[in-house]
């Protein structure tokens, strides 16, 4: 059904005439978003409603139009959701692209000019229950590579005087150790980083075409090959990408635009593939850090990058299998026609990832 969904002054969502103070919902998937992309509308499912108005124990499924042209995505773990459908109490995740849609949108706490009020002005101008993190921003910074420690003093700075500006209201997430988590999720990560940087380096060159049946055969060999030079996990998000940019089949897929393959790949590039994956690799270890304490808060990123939200939206049915207390194992389930239809093509990638080759 279609219903005329919004938001109360307060954040709260209402749904024709219902308010709604909390409630759970099922995660899109990846053709959801393909056919939000195509038609602008997607169905929601929604269950453990608390509202006044309508039944505890009521699930409710309805087709809900998407007003952001399709350019901004909200991503959670196991899948994304309509802007509108945000949580309460959210800590959410945001790039540098909505960051500077902030900046040139908003002005003390106004929006500039007199267009309609969309999804996203019902996030960051009615919604007083949801606080920002910067965390992804300040990682990715200006100069595309790893920033030392004054280069995130300086982007931490900025950038919370130009949110402040724009929203005076605006809840920043702070951490007890100030700067210092920043510095320590960047080395962290560092590592991690470098190596998948080398490797797209390496590979990105290699796959940038068009494949056929027997070109795509050695294209996987040679993603193999980079991924044990590089020293990178068999199931390593990075290998994962680049196996989906040799078969997702179409022009201009979720693996090619994270990519941003070309034969003439740089650093800056290679940086900013590993600093999206980076960004999602946030939201599934803060989604858990959330969930094993039994906080109050949910994990959210929103972005205006099609190509990190329709990879995102591959990874549904997302299950955490354990953690070594350094990185989460997730179990995954990334739809099957992605991979075309090429059975031993399928078979080569599982005996991989399997540890058989």
């Amino acid at each position: 059904m279609e219903n005329e969904i919004g938001v109360d002054q307060s954040g709260n969502l209402v749904i024709a005439g219902h308010t709604i103070y909390s409630f759970d919902i099922v995660p899109n998937n990846f053709p959801d978003m393909v056919g939000m992309i195509n038609t602008d509308s997607v169905k929601v499912r929604m269950h453990n409603i608390v509202s006044p108005t309508i039944p505890t124990d009521a699930k409710v499924e309805m087709s809900v139009k998407h007003d952001q042209k399709n350019d901004t995505f909200l991503l959670v773990f196991g899948g994304w959701t309509p802007c509108l459908f945000i949580k309460n109490n959210t800590i959410l995740l945001v790039d540098r692209n909505v960051v500077s849609e902030i900046v040139s949108r908003y002005k003390n706490g106004e929006k500039k000019n007199n267009s309609p009020l969309d999804s996203f002005d019902d996030i960051f101008l009615h919604n007083n229950k949801v606080s920002i993190d910067i965390t992804a921003f300040v990682i990715e910074g200006n100069e595309r590579k790893i920033p030392d420690n004054s280069m995130i003093d300086e982007q931490i700075e900025n950038v919370t005087k130009s949110l402040k500006s724009a929203l005076p209201k605006l809840k920043i997430t702070k951490y007890q150790n100030g700067n210092n988590y920043y510095y320590c999720f960047r080395d962290y990560l560092s590592s991690s980083i470098k190596k998948r940087m080398d490797f797209f380096e390496n590979i990105a060159p290699k796959i940038n075409k068009q494949f056929t049946e027997k070109s795509r055969c050695l294209a996987v060999k040679q993603v193999f090959s980079a991924a044990e030079e590089f020293k990178l996990n068999k199931t390593d998000i990075a290998v994962i990408l680049a196996l989906l940019r040799i078969t997702m089949v179409g022009k201009k897929t979720a693996a090619q635009l994270v990519i941003k393959d070309s034969q003439i790949y740089n650093e800056d590039k290679s940086y900013n593939a590993a600093c999206d994956l980076a960004a999602l690799e946030l939201l599934f270890n803060l989604n858990r850090f959330h969930i094993d304490r039994k906080s109050d808060y949910n994990v959210s990123f929103i972005t205006k990058d099609k190509g990190l939200a329709l990879l995102s939206s591959l990874f549904s049915n997302a299950e955490v299998d354990g953690s070594d207390g350094e990185s989460l194992s997730i179990n995954a389930t990334i739809i099957g026609t992605v991979f075309g239809d090429d059975e031993d093509l399928i078979k080569t990638y599982q005996d991989w990832f399997s540890g058989k080759v």
